[in-house]
């Protein structure tokens, strides 16, 4: 019995799925590069996104009758869109071709353009920030405020210039932000404020849901989140001028034609700004299907990441990541957990000691935006706006983000993505592959 799975293996149920991957049985990259030979591991389920028989008929079904695109505002996308609206309580949905897109779109449709300064987090994929070189804005890196990841608001606010036009948040992992806090800078100081809610489906902050308390909030739809299109995006606002800049720039007729009331924009309609950013019929399906069932994602992953999290606690140098009063975690994206000094293990240390076991983690995909060339002074030769706001972020980011440096440098990622069965049997296997490893650790 392990002491980190005090309930044995029996309770823990450990067994085949039945739905294996066939990467499970190849050595990891890292135990290649040390010349050791991994272990297979536990076997793995699918990873998601995972889709039941009924939507992959559906799906099958729009294929079938040529339905695969949607230039008007068809029953998929009008479902899609008005139910993540009604769920986090807002007037207005875009589905699109993917996050970045519809961060693009927001940052747009708020005017945002060159030489303006938008605050975003140093800690967060880099699609969050690199949309605004393109307008010719100039992206001003905040440090994390606290072992969340998150931004702080005192941070962000110490930040702002006379320049300064928006404030962008990152739900860190599904972490919220402190959305009360940073509305009140973003008031006081006149700014809008953007939430990228992208790893943090499910999520709320003080019963409220993560998406409904920005001007606009963007949410990725598609690859591995919890609800996935394939590719998607989704933006909401409850602002009607808003959102008809931001269809504007992702659309044209018909979709236009059906969606847009206000008159100014009745000679555009047509045409458009140039973009097409729509999201698949299919995904819309796709998407819908986990957005139906998102409560019931969420408990599952919430109960076993927190399990797993908890049971990886009791190591000597392992801490979960913290989980502030009045949030709730959705996604769990990533599922970090911090290797810290007390730990016999480094973080890669630990990483390859897992992967030597057919654990599937590492180190975190979503590094500090600081450590790119593109936020350190470096453009391809396109477009003079977008080298002016280069050369203007990195003057602006020549500065350290220690608390951001040092996270990324700790965090292990865990396979969050395997975690969708309801009380997953790689919970228990995890936290006896690495009992094993710090036990090997302590007898060497």
């Amino acid at each position: 019995m392990s002491p980190l799975n005090p309930a044995g293996a029996d309770a823990r149920g450990i067994g085949t799925t039945g739905r294996t991957d066939a990467r499970e049985t190849e050595p990891t990259d890292r135990a290649n590069a040390r010349g050791t030979t991994a272990s297979p591991g536990p076997p793995h389920p699918l990873e998601w996104p995972v889709y039941d028989d009924g939507v992959a008929a559906r799906v099958a079904e729009l294929v079938t009758l040529g339905r695969t695109f949607d230039y008007d505002y068809g029953p998929e996308l009008a479902e899609l869109e008005r139910s993540f609206a009604e769920r986090h309580g807002r007037a207005h949905a875009l589905a699109l071709t993917s996050g970045t897109a519809g961060l693009l779109a927001a940052y747009f449709a708020l005017g945002i353009g060159p030489g303006d300064e938008v605050i975003v987090p140093d800690l967060t994929f880099f699609s969050t920030a690199s949309p605004l070189f393109l307008l010719g804005a100039v992206p001003v890196l905040c440090d994390a405020g606290d072992a969340s990841g998150n931004v702080a608001a005192a941070d962000v606010e110490a930040l702002v210039t006379s320049r300064t036009v928006a404030i962008v948040v990152t739900h860190l992992w599904g972490h919220s932000c402190d959305m009360d806090a940073l509305r009140a800078v973003a008031d006081r100081r006149g700014l809008a404020l953007v939430e990228d809610c992208s790893h943090a489906h499910g999520s709320t902050f003080r019963s409220r849901p993560v998406g409904s308390m920005g001007d606009i909030s963007v949410f990725s739809v598609g690859g591995r989140k919890l609800i996935s299109g394939g590719m998607g995006g989704m933006l909401l606002t409850d602002s009607e001028d808003v959102f008809a800049r931001a269809c504007l720039l992702t659309n044209f007729r018909h979709r236009t034609d059906l969606t847009i009331d206000a008159v100014r924009y009745k000679p555009f309609l047509l045409t458009g700004l140039g973009g097409n950013f729509r999201i698949s019929t299919p995904g819309a399906v796709l998407a819908q299907s986990h957005l139906d069932r998102l409560d019931e994602l969420v408990e599952r992953r919430v109960a076993n990441m927190s399990a797993l999290a908890a049971g990886l606690g009791e190591l000597p140098g392992v801490r979960p990541s913290p989980v502030a009063e009045g949030v709730t975690m959705g996604a769990w994206y990533d599922g970090v957990v911090e290797v810290t000094p007390e730990c016999p293990f480094s973080r890669d240390g630990l990483v390859v000691a897992g992967q030597e076991r057919g654990l599937k983690v590492r180190a975190p995909a979503t590094r500090p935006l600081h450590v790119f060339p593109l936020f350190q002074g470096t453009a391809p030769d396109w477009s003079p706006q977008v080298a002016a706001a280069v050369r203007a972020a990195s003057a602006v980011n020549d500065r350290p983000f220690p608390r951001s440096t040092e996270l990324f440098a700790r965090w292990m990622k865990l396979p969050v993505n395997f975690l969708w069965e309801p009380n997953s049997p790689l919970v228990g296997a995890y936290l006896d592959a690495f009992d094993d490893a710090f036990s090997m650790a302590r007898t060497a």
